[in-house]
């Protein structure tokens, strides 16, 4: 996403530069000073419109083949720990969060007990063809349950789907040396503060590939 943003800037600047150079009948080592600022503030203008808005445009994506994901995802976590008494810890009604723009994303991580927040996420291409989102995250339960739950750090991964209701799929790591498998299959648009708002609410669908499109 990094170099898609670069190269959009740089041909932005150029483009805006020989426009206005060639509208005002300079030659290309004239230009006055007045035009490369007129020049700089359109094309920060443009710039700006594009990491917000132009990006997620579906005919820009069909050439950058970048996923818009945004929104609020909810499915479950199922966790490898187990309990001192040896039994299996069922799977947890997780919600996710994503943020995107251009180059930017964020992601939440939200269950019943605990809340996660990215330190860095980014979106991968494989050569394949798939694209993934991958981030590290900090964990902090909630003070109730902190007597057997400590902060934590920890990175996930999760696939994109390619395929209806394929959603999110992958897994989590964390420095307690526990990890697990992530899936996530409905989406909504709206966005939520909380576990227990955002599993208990409606409106979510069964994702679809580039469910930001719907």
């Amino acid at each position: 996403m990094e170099n898609i943003k670069v190269r959009v800037g740089i041909g932005i600047a150029a483009f805006v530069g020989l426009a206005l150079a060639l509208l005002a009948g300079q030659g290309f080592s004239q230009v006055p000073l007045r035009i490369y600022s007129i020049a700089g503030t359109l094309a920060a203008l443009v710039f700006a419109l594009w990491e917000r808005f132009i990006w997620k445009w579906k005919l820009v994506r069909y050439f950058t083949g970048v996923p818009l994901i945004t929104g609020t995802w909810r499915g479950e976590l199922v966790s490898s720990y187990i309990r001192p008494d040896g039994s299996n810890v069922p799977p947890i009604p997780t919600a996710i969060y994503v943020s995107q723009s251009a180059s930017k994303l964020t992601v939440t991580l939200f269950t019943g007990e605990s809340k996660s927040i990215s330190e860095h996420a980014k979106l991968i291409h494989d050569p394949d063809g798939r694209w993934r989102l991958s981030w590290q995250y900090v964990n902090t339960p909630r003070p109730g349950v902190r007597d057997r739950s400590e902060r934590h750090k920890g990175a996930a991964e999760v696939y994109i789907g390619s395929q209806p209701e394929e959603g999110l799929e992958g897994a989590y790591y964390t420095d307690r040396r526990t990890d697990g498998e992530l899936r996530f299959v409905e989406w909504s648009q709206a966005r939520y503060s909380s576990a227990d708002s955002a599993l208990a609410a409606d409106g979510f669908n069964h994702a679809t590939p580039f469910v930001g499109d719907k």
